[in-house]
């Protein structure tokens, strides 16, 4: 969902009850593996971000493939939950709004690439893990597979990047 450089106004906001199920768990587990990383703002690691949109996206379609019955505004806040997630975490860096919206662009357009060359995918089974944590009231041990999940993307895009940057 492409970002209005000027405002937020243009991604729907997530329902209390969605963003703690969604998008709280993998803030937390994501800025965790950023500032282990090297990056105490989440915002300054773009592997970390990257893995802060696919984990939501995962929570998101988990969510979503339980509630079918949603209905089509938070259906729609849902599926914009990744994007919002980042612009979040960005609207904490000292950007300005043109600078912001680029950077949501790059995000989307860099995950859209990792996906095709299925350098994303492999944390599914993770974020379903977490999921069920999620539902059993296991918000730590959900968190503890969305570490593991963050930290298997950041891995695979290092190490993506290591191959791309050698000519391979």
């Amino acid at each position: 969902m492409p970002v209005d450089n000027t405002a937020s106004d243009s991604i729907p906001s997530l329902p209390a009850e969605e963003y703690h199920l969604i998008v709280s768990p993998v803030l937390q587990a994501t800025a965790e593996i950023a500032a282990a990383r090297g990056d105490p703002d989440l915002y300054n690691d773009m592997a970390s971000m990257l893995a802060l949109m696919a984990l939501v996206e995962a929570l998101g379609d988990c969510y979503l493939q339980q509630r079918a019955d949603e209905t089509a505004a938070v259906r729609e806040a849902v599926e914009a939950a990744p994007t919002g997630a980042c612009l979040m975490v960005l609207n904490r860096s000292e950007l300005d709004a043109e600078q912001i919206g680029d950077c949501i662009g790059a995000l989307e357009a860099a995950t859209r690439q990792l996906v095709e060359t299925r350098v994303l995918g492999r944390e599914q089974k993770l974020a379903r893990q977490a999921w069920q944590c999620l539902l059993d009231n296991d918000r730590a041990g959900a968190v503890t597979r969305l570490k593991r999940a963050a930290v298997g993307i950041v891995t695979d895009i290092d190490q993506w990047e290591r191959v791309r940057g050698e000519g391979g």
